[in-house]
């Protein structure tokens, strides 16, 4: 009954595309909207393997819609298929937005932006205010962040342990206030606050510690200055974060630290506060035709932002970028060059030193070849530092990961008549080298690469495409060779509203490991086939059939070889 409803759904917009009413008065805010997809979908599937990746026939019919009316939108979702159904209304997404010239507004389920160290990426269930009068900018946002969950007991959990990690239900309040706008010269000031909601939650059986409620205060100044028009950029952004982990650690008195009292109703510091901060320079030259990046990045220890999903405290990374463009355009240089480390306030043992080096280079010789080339090298190094009295416990030795890579892809393509020809090739050689001190084990190994393509089409929509690739690799222990051979034709029907491709190949790999005075070598086989037919009626429906198989064999060593066919209908109705 159902994927009747689906298919009577899809003949009916066959037709038709979004819907919309005009807008309410000289706002933005549209009467009405309405959109969405239907598409019915069945494929056919036999394998040999052990065990089968799906069952032998299935079906699937879905339905995604969404409306609004004055600005207040919701949707509908449907999924029936032969394995498992489902049919959501969730009425509590239900969203406005809507704007009349300089006000914005958006309530519901929003995620404003402020700052990358406050605000950014995180959804709040509440409402996002923006005002632009001229160059002044206003903006407040509120809401939930997370609801209260109290998780599940060891005993209900079919896992044995807690199915859902508990967490008290969060809230967060933000301001930003500036001038200029966000493309040009600005300078804002923001403010977050969140909080938990201290309500103590459960004791989950097997004794695993339950979280702590948390609060956090953030200050985020953020600016962009141009000079000498727009030749010179500076932009930065940052952001000093007060974090309590914990709310029902001891209060500390204000007065004792010289702070005005009225923060108290703000936020009370605790012997769980920590003050930490985050900030990002960025610098732009233009002195055409050479151009220069320049950025700086730090984030302290223990730096936290409830307004983010994660943060990764504890680093610091310098970037230069120069880029030079010569030959009007026809030959470009550029540079990409980093200094990272972590240990930022040599707190830890260890220290963790990141060094990245890029050179690449594009040139077009010609109207028809072009060549680009490029060489990295990367460095990671761990270096200990000892504590006082040599204790042997913490002798570990240093260690450097060196990677080098080289690559270079030539490209030709010309025209003849009613046909067009191209040819492309690639080859990547890498060098990885890993330095253990007091060790004279070989840990490196080599990799290369090798990757070529031609490809013949014509006016009429005929078109023909062959690949040819090969790799190999080399490490103490073991190496391995592949290689592949793919030929594919296609040719496009009734103004290219029809398309029909085929494809086969053939991939051959080995791969030989010593291990225990004995070499163990496996290889095998591969024939593959893919056909894909697609046929657009109109802009908005599309109805595709695909189908391909794969027979792999095992020509040495262990394994089990098997064979796999798969065909898929699908039909998509947008409107």
């Amino acid at each position: 009954m159902l994927l009747m409803v689906l298919f009577g759904m899809l003949l009916f917009t066959s037709a038709a595309e979004a819907r919309q009413g005009g807008t309410l008065g000289d706002s933005d805010i549209r009467l009405y909207t309405f959109g969405g997809t239907v598409s019915l979908q069945s494929h056919g599937y036999s394998s040999t393997r052990v065990g089968n990746l799906r069952e032998p026939l299935g079906g699937l019919a879905t339905a995604n819609l969404n409306f609004s009316v004055l600005g207040f939108s919701s949707g509908l979702n449907i999924r029936y298929s032969t394995d498992n159904s489902r049919l959501r209304q969730d009425m509590n997404e239900v969203s406005f937005n809507g704007g009349w010239r300089w006000v914005q507004l958006a309530a519901g389920d929003v995620s404003p932006g402020l700052n990358r160290y406050s605000l950014r990426g995180t959804r709040i269930r509440g409402a996002h205010l923006e005002l632009t009068p001229g160059a002044l900018r206003l903006e407040a946002a509120g809401g939930r962040v997370n609801r209260r969950v109290t998780g599940l007991d060891d005993s209900e959990s079919a896992f044995g342990r807690s199915a859902l990690r508990q967490s008290y239900e969060r809230w967060l309040y933000a301001g930003r206030l500036g001038l200029g706008r966000k493309n040009g010269n600005h300078f804002y000031l923001g403010v977050v606050y969140a909080w938990d909601e201290d309500e103590e939650l459960p004791e989950i059986e097997g004794g695993r510690p339950r979280p702590r409620p948390e609060e956090n205060l953030l200050v985020s100044p953020d600016f962009q200055l141009s000079f000498f028009d727009r030749r010179f950029q500076i932009e930065a952004q940052n952001a000093v974060s007060v974090f309590s982990r914990d709310t029902r650690a001891e209060a500390l008195d204000l007065s004792e630290a010289g702070l005005p009292s009225f923060l108290e109703g703000i936020f009370t510091p605790r012997t769980s506060t920590r003050v930490n901060f985050a900030t990002q320079v960025q610098s732009r030259i233009d002195l055409s035709p050479l151009n220069l990046n320049l950025g700086f990045e730090r984030i302290q220890p223990g730096f936290r932002s409830m307004g983010l999903r994660n943060v990764n405290d504890d680093m610091q990374n310098i970037t230069v970028q120069p880029q030079l463009r010569l030959l009007q355009g026809r030959l470009n240089l550029s540079t990409n060059m980093r200094f990272g480390r972590d240990n930022i306030l040599n707190q830890r043992t260890a220290t963790q030193r990141r060094t990245d080096f890029g050179l690449n280079a594009q040139t077009q010789i010609t109207n028809n070849f072009s060549l680009s080339a490029g060489y990295n090298r990367l460095v990671n190094r761990t270096e200990i530092s000892a504590p006082a009295g040599d204790d042997p416990t913490f002798d570990y030795p240093e260690q450097s990961v060196i990677s080098q890579n080289f690559s270079i892809q030539p490209a030709y393509a010309w025209s003849e008549g009613s046909q067009t020809h191209a040819i492309a090739m690639s080859a990547n050689y890498q060098v990885l080298d890993v330095q253990i001190d007091n060790s004279d084990r070989d840990l490196g190994n080599t990799f290369f690469s090798a990757n070529g393509t031609y490809s013949l089409s014509f006016t009429s929509g005929l078109n023909f495409n062959t690949n040819l690739m090969m790799a190999r690799g080399d490490a103490p222990a073991s190496d391995f060779r592949n290689w592949g051979l793919n030929v594919g034709v296609g040719h496009s029907f009734f103004d290219r509203k029809l398309s029909v491709n085929l494809n086969g190949g053939f991939a051959q790999n080995r791969t030989e490991t010593e291990a225990g005075g004995e070499l163990r070598v496996q290889a095998q086989q591969q024939l593959t086939g893919n056909f894909t037919m697609m046929y657009r009626p109109i802009r908005s429906n599309t109805i595709r059939l695909t189908a391909r198989t794969i027979n792999n064999q095992i020509t040495e060593g262990a394994g089990r070889a098997f064979q796999e066919l798969e065909v898929r209908l699908s039909i998509s109705q947008r409107f």
